[in-house]
């Protein structure tokens, strides 16, 4: 018994001390001080820094910089040992505007060197003006890990990387570097990613490459190499992910044994008859991309063994036939195919269908021509089927509904007609659907109850049905579809109401409704919409004041100065076109918070009011249409901070003053200024006192007449039947006036003679 007491405590004993050491390393992980030096460095380095999105406003002076954005500390001893200052990738509809105004740009400043235990640097995806890259970074020898891509830099690589002999992870990709690829980068034999694609380099790659042994990736794609490809990088046995582009032959591909994934680009093949042979050796590959080359399509194997081939991606390339290579149809194994934009014709093979496995198929951007075949509907695994973009006929089967595992179904841009099957409502796994460009003929109202009576609505992210013939009225069944994303049902003939029920699609990013015949007030339920990023209602019928309804979305978009959150579509708006309406109403100053806005149209519509004067706030701006509304006021000075502004239409408002004197807004022509006749300056006629007479002379122009012309003929007229008139009807007149001229006659006469 005793025994057993002891046992027990020894047992608690050791877990309350284990539990004390997590407790002891959680407060230490949680207390530990940056050091001060570490701290100014990083402060130095910030102040070299651009930051137009404020993203560092955590890096301040009296902070913990273990607990700023972006660091990552020791957590017992507090030295900075990682700096992660990339720009995460921008949203679907972001914009490229946008995504300029979060990059990091300026200096990389020397200061880093006083981080002497950093291991992780990443400088990705911001824009630094083409500086060279700093040639200090490679004194930092305890980096393991450092990424430098698709930031804007240029000029050479610095010799000093080759002294990184720690590095595991190096990333120059998708910079504007020239020079040679130096042969010092066999030094770095610990390397096991190396990306040097896109960095538009024309010389030769180093035959010291093939001294990397552990490298798993390589990537030399998107470059122009020049001489030939050396045959050391078959030297690479533990190579798993290769990217190459513009290589001669593959006859040094073979000796990569554990080779998985395999993207050639742009390469000319066209006279190697051997070139799938010795794709066919290599044992592991699970992954073979294709992309843009130029293939021998003569040598046709009459059998191949790729028995780990999984992935087969064949787009852009030329093939010197219309038809698919019957080699692809001997590839057993595959679960996923696409062959896009190659030019294939034809009907859709039949011989796909030996391709059992498949879960993704695309076909798209050809030109197939037959229709949809009865047994393409026999593949219960399939997944993905893309066949946008061709000629495809007839219509699609009820037997669509035995594709149950589907997730992605594209048919846009072909010659389909026919109503939507009912069966198409069973596939419960369906997240995107595009019918777009079909002759459907059909009412909406049918189409939203196949959609949201039945399983599909649980899964339906997005639905595209853009110009096919569709008519009717929306019902309340489209509220059902909770989880939509993306809706798109412009050119169409739909009329009737915008129902209050599109408000409970809360997920909803994409709206598009463009070019239908709505007749209604934008519904209240509208200002739910707090995800939306695309709103597109131009040319419809609808009526009354939009920004009451969408105001309530400008609140929550305000950015003010936080930290910038990813994670969240806030403030992301980034395009609102509510063209060719009957709409009325100010424009709100709210909706200057939209920041990420690069898109808007207001046009042919009935707003009045001022444009606001912050609109220059709204950085991101691309294009911007308030033509042919009833707006007064000046145009706003805050107009010029507008740099990214390439469309600007003003024309036809009653604006008064002078335009704004700023490069930006003189670069556009008069015709995004006509039509307030108070606007001067140019591009329009310079300010002047008469301006008013200006104004007065090109009302007149505008509608066609001169009016100081009419009054000059009509005073002519007027003069002359007051002289002439009485000398036709009275004879009294007639001989005073003659009587006249021949006295002013003789005079004349006789003052010339003196």
């Amino acid at each position: 018994m005793d025994g057993s007491c002891n046992i027990v405590v020894v047992v608690f004993l050791w877990l309350l001390t284990l539990s004390n050491v997590d407790l002891c390393i959680c407060r230490t992980s949680y207390e530990v001080q940056c050091l001060p030096s570490e701290r100014d460095a990083l402060l130095k380095m910030k102040s070299h820094l651009s930051d137009p999105s404020n993203r560092l406003t955590s890096w301040s002076l009296h902070a913990n910089c273990c607990s700023w954005v972006s660091v990552v500390c020791h957590n017992i001893t507090g030295h900075v040992l990682e700096l992660h200052l990339t720009t995460p990738p921008p949203l679907q509809f972001g914009g490229d505007d946008l995504y300029e105004t979060l990059m990091f740009g300026g200096e990389v400043h020397s200061s880093l060197l006083d981080l002497k235990h950093l291991n992780y640097l990443d400088l990705s995806s911001n824009y630094f003006g083409g500086m060279q890259i700093p040639g200090f970074l490679g004194s930092m020898k305890s980096l393991t890990y450092l990424n430098l891509s698709h930031a804007g830099f240029g000029g050479s690589i610095p010799l000093q990387f080759w002294n990184l002999s720690n590095l595991i992870y190096l990333d120059l990709g998708g910079n504007y570097l020239e020079g040679s690829i130096p042969h010092q980068i066999g030094k770095l034999s610990n390397l096991q990613y190396l990306d040097l694609g896109g960095i538009e380099s024309s010389l030769s790659i180093p035959r010291q490459i093939g001294n990397l042994s552990n490298l798993q990736y390589l990537d030399l794609g998107d470059n122009q190499f020049g001489g030939s490809t050396p045959h050391q990088i078959g030297n690479l046995s533990n190579l798993i992910n290769l990217h190459l582009g513009y290589v001669e032959n593959l006859q040094w591909v073979s000796a990569l044994s554990s080779l998985q994934h395999l993207e050639l680009i742009d390469l000319n093949l066209s006279n190697t008859f051997d070139w799938l042979q010795d794709l066919h050796s290599l044992p592991s590959l699970r992954e073979l991309h294709l992309l843009g080359c130029d293939l021998n399509h003569h040598f046709e194997p009459s059998t191949l063994n790729f028995s780990s081939l999984a992935i087969l991606h064949l787009s852009d390339s030329e093939l010197g036939t219309s038809l698919i290579p019957n080699w692809v149809f001997q590839l057993k194994r595959l679960v996923h195919l696409q062959l896009n934009s190659n030019g294939f014709q034809g009907p859709i093979p039949v011989s796909i269908q030996n391709l059992t496995l498949l879960q993704h198929l695309d076909l798209s951007d050809n030109q197939f021509n037959s229709s949809l075949p009865d047994w393409l509907y026999s593949f219960s695994h399939l997944k993905s089927l893309i066949l946008s973009q061709n000629h495809l006929v007839g219509a699609i089967s009820m037997n669509v509904g035995n594709l149950t595992s589907l997730v992605t179904l594209d048919l846009n841009g072909n010659l389909l007609e026919g109503s939507i099957p009912t069966s198409m409502g069973n596939l419960c796994n369906l997240k995107k659907l595009d019918i777009s460009n079909m002759k459907c003929n059909q009412q909406i109202s049918q189409i939203l109850k196949i959609l949201s009576e039945r399983c599909v609505s649980h899964a339906l992210e997005i639905f595209y049905m853009s110009d096919s013939q569709l008519s009717g009225h929306l019902t309340d069944q489209i509220g059902l579809l909770k989880n939509l994303v993306q809706l798109d049902l412009s050119q169409n003939s739909i009329q009737g109401a915008l129902l209050d029920s599109l408000g409970n699609i809360k997920s909803l990013i994409y709206l598009d409704l463009w070019n239908n015949t709505f007749k209604s007030a934008i519904p209240i339920s509208f200002g739910n919409l707090t995800s939306l990023m695309y709103l597109d209602l131009n040319e419809n019928q609808l009526e009354g004041n939009p920004f009451k309804i969408l105001g309530s979305l400008f609140e929550p978009l305000l950015l003010k100065e936080r930290v910038y959150d990813y994670s969240s579509n806030l403030g992301l708006i980034t395009s609102i076109d509510l063209s060719n309406n009957e709409l009325y109403g100010e424009i709100p100053t709210e909706l200057t918070r939209l920041k990420g806005l690069h898109f808007l149209n207001l046009s042919n519509n009935h707003f009045v009011g001022q444009i606001p004067q912050n609109i220059g706030n709204m950085k991101s701006l691309e294009t911007m249409d308030f033509s042919r509304n009833h707006l007064t006021g000046e145009i706003p000075p805050s107009m010029l901070k507008l740099s990214f502004l390439s469309m600007l239409n003003l024309s036809y408002n009653n604006l008064m003053g002078k335009i704004p004197t700023g490069t930006q807004i003189q670069s556009f022509e008069a015709s995004s200024f006509v039509g307030n006749y108070d606007l001067c300056g140019p591009p329009l006629n310079n300010c002047s006192s008469n301006s008013s007479s200006n104004k007065e002379e090109e009302v007149h122009h505008v509608k066609g007449i001169n009016w100081f012309f009419v009054n000059m003929a009509f005073g002519f007229i007027v003069g002359f039947w007051a002289v002439v008139g009485p000398l036709l009807y009275s004879s009294s007149w007639k001989y005073a006036y003659f009587q006249f001229i021949d006295r002013m006659w003789y005079k004349l006469q006789y003052r010339c003679c003196w």
